[in-house]
Parts: structure tokens; sequence; C-alpha cells
């Protein structure tokens, strides 16, 4: 059976947490995103997910995800996990959408104490079958 990859670039910050995105034009054969949210002082937050499926929405193994760009004022933990599938209507891997699979799940944690803006970028490789490389770069705004 064909593999086709998805994933899931819906952040998730809870408790009221919103987020807005923007996507920019390609830069240096990648895609480029971009997205920005607050988050809760000293709180681990999930930031994204990314997974890889099959044509059938199970498990087709871990896309490669890294962190290109680190915080200057935290870290960033990639863990496999469970995540929930989005894609958008014009999206061939729409019917995943909503289904529970096998992922990573991307999480960041500001330093003790730290308040204010902070910024990384993490790599997902292995998302599309054509090869695309995705770069996103997470703008957290750390405060009430």
């Amino acid at each position: 059976m064909k593999t086709i990859s998805l994933m899931s670039l819906g952040l998730i910050l809870g408790a009221g947490l919103a987020l807005s995105g923007c996507v920019s034009a390609p830069l240096g054969g990648a895609k480029q995103s971009q997205f920005s949210g607050r988050i809760a002082p000293g709180k681990k937050t999930k930031i994204t997910s990314a997974s890889l499926v099959k044509q059938d929405c199970t498990f087709a193994g871990f896309p490669y995800t890294g962190v290109v760009k680190p915080p200057a004022h935290g870290k960033v933990d990639i863990e496999h996990g469970p995540v929930v599938a989005k894609f958008s209507k014009d999206s061939t891997a729409y019917l995943c959408t909503g289904k529970t699979v096998q992922g990573n799940n991307i999480f960041y944690t500001p330093n003790p104490g730290f308040a204010g803006t902070d910024q990384f970028t993490i790599r997902l490789t292995g998302l599309h079958t054509d090869g695309t490389v995705q770069d996103g770069t997470f703008i957290v705004h750390v405060g009430k």
C-alpha cells in the first residue's frame, strides 16, 4: 500500500491560549511556516504535533523532527505519543482528520522566571512522498 504522509500543525495550547499562523514563501527549498501564541510562565506546553500515516490512516512511522534553531529562553522537547490529525479540506489526507495515530508531540517549556518573547524553529522531513521539508518558526509570548 502506498504511504502518504500527514502532519498536524494545528497548534494546541490549552486553557484559552490562542494561536495564529501565517505561511511565508519557500526559502532554501523548505516550506516555511510561522506560528505565534501565548503560553503560561513555567509550564510545559504542547505546541504542535506531526505524524506519518498510510492511506488507511494507520501509523506509518515517525517523521524526522529536529530543532533547527533552539529557543533562547526555554527548551523544546519532542516526544512520541498519540496525536490527532488535522488536514485542510483540499488535502488528500483530509479523510484522516480527527483520527488518533502515533506521532511526534512538540513541547516548549520556558526557563524558570522567564517572561517575554522567545522563538525557535523546528524542521520536519519525510512528511510528503515528494520529499518536502517543512520548517516551522514558533514565536511564543510567555506571560499571563
